[in-house]
């Protein structure tokens, strides 16, 4: 018995010892590997001339978690040697300053952009080389692409009635219109010349020292805000209105075709005497009315078109439809936000020396809220008025150069085409990004586009 059970213990102990040895020699054939990585950005970056230096780049072993890091080299590639085999997941990141962007693409970002690429689960057993494409996010915003304010010939054309504002998607993504606030800033509206500032309620611009109006208790009054003379929004359930990369959508005063004649709300015949001084638009993708709008008399010329979706009514000021100052005297915003302008702030001009039923106020609205925004003034430079909006909103300002009732426009100009994408320039100066179309020109078309 003694011996069978010595032969036994022998037996298993030589098969332990054979399985170690087989252990041993399994781990010896397992060899580190080299992987090559080689970056690039996605299509719609490649022509911008990004540099891809210094990408950061990490390999995570999915077992072990142990990782290595690396970063590329000028023409984008990293290389990784001594590797162990297994399962990994790969990232890069690269990181491009706003203002190193901007003078690339073109853009106003005030933020640095993060570009991102990754591969998950990629087995690595062997000497591999492998490709990762870096993207972004959405890289631009809507911007304010078309203001038509000067209207058309007075007694030939259709006066003010033709005005629309065109909105631009200058992203790369598709975005939304809907709950899309745009209006008209208020402020000084008489000649810098004429303007006499010992009254005590002008900042040194000429503008209204807004920290002197009844009831401000904000001393950044005038830095950190805009003033509504009035304020609409597109309405929609959250994505209801898609602006596709490149596309706009046109907001018109009134959505009807202003080269033929139609009745008005008060029964007469409205018309132009000369077609081709205004604009078709019938089309429009919104437009204002204020004819269901309580206390508002409206503008016999102001109808609703039932094929165009009408804005909601904020505050439509004095107005009795969506009406432009025709010389220039005006602002125009953008800006979104998940808090009704109805319950921010309203103010007097600080000219009102008391508040009475009759007083108009104005909503005051958060810089930092505001997605675009365009200074107009007058043609004539004797005859300019105090900016219309803050030098952090826009720090220029654009007017058509043959005064009002002329038929032109403001447009902003291209800056570059991305992939067929018209990009328009935008560097927070309407000076220098807009231009003038002689014709206002709500088609949409590559002829609304001014290089």
């Amino acid at each position: 018995m003694k011996k069978n059970s010595y032969y036994l213990i022998l037996i298993l102990l030589l098969s332990v010892t054979a399985c170690k040895k087989d252990n041993s020699s399994t781990n010896s054939d397992v060899k580190p590997v080299t992987i090559n990585i080689k970056l690039s950005y996605e299509t719609e970056q490649t022509d911008l001339g990004l540099s891809l230096e210094k990408t950061q780049v990490k390999i995570t072993n999915i077992t072990t978690t142990q990782a290595y890091t690396g970063v590329t080299a000028a023409d984008g590639t990293v290389e990784f040697k001594n590797v162990a085999p297994g399962n990994y997941d790969i990232a890069a990141v690269q990181t491009i300053a706003a203002a190193d962007y901007n003078a690339k693409a073109g853009t106003n970002l005030t933020e640095a952009i993060v570009f991102n690429g990754t591969l998950s689960r990629q087995s690595l057993s062997q000497n591999s080389s492998l490709s990762i494409v870096l993207k972004t996010g959405r890289v631009g915003d809507l911007v304010i692409k078309q203001i038509y304010y000067a209207g058309s010939h007075v007694t030939n054309g259709a006066l003010f009635r033709d005005q629309f504002i065109e909105i631009y998607n200058n992203s790369n993504v598709t975005l939304y219109a809907d709950s899309l606030y745009f209006g008209q800033t208020i402020n000084v509206s008489t000649a810098l010349n004429k303007i006499d500032f010992n009254k005590g309620y002008y900042l040194p611009t000429g503008q209204y020292d807004w920290t002197k109006s009844i009831q401000m208790n904000n001393s950044k009054a005038n830095s950190d805000y805009v003033y509504m003379s009035a304020l609409f929004m597109i309405p929609g359930t959250g994505k209801q209105y898609p602006i596709l990369p490149g596309t706009s959508i046109i907001i018109a005063a009134n959505a009807l075709n202003h080269k033929v004649p139609y009745t008005g709300a008060d029964g007469k015949a409205i018309g132009v005497k000369d077609p081709s001084l205004t604009v078709d638009l019938s089309k429009a993708d919104f437009e204002v009315y204020l004819g269901d709008q309580p206390g508002i008399n409206r503008l016999a010329s102001d109808l609703d078109n039932p094929a165009v979706p009408n804005v909601t009514v904020i505050d439509a000021g004095a107005n009795r439809d969506l009406v432009l100052d025709n010389n220039g005297r005006d602002g125009v915003v953008i800006f979104k936000s998940a808090i009704s302008p109805k319950i921010w702030g309203r103010f007097p001009t600080p000219d009102v020396v008391q508040i009475i039923a009759s007083t108009k106020t104005y909503i005051q609205v958060l810089v930092n809220v505001l997605i675009d925004g365009v200074g107009l003034n007058q043609t004539t430079a004797i005859n300019r008025v105090p900016k219309y909006m803050n030098d952090s909103v826009d720090a220029g300002e654009t007017y058509v150069t043959k005064g009002a009732y002329s038929s032109q426009s403001v447009a902003r100009r291209t800056n570059k085409t991305i992939n067929g994408r018209v990009v328009l320039k935008d560097t927070n100066n309407s000076t220098n990004d807009f231009g003038v179309l002689n014709m206002a020109d709500a088609s949409k078309s590559a002829a609304s586009f001014i290089n």
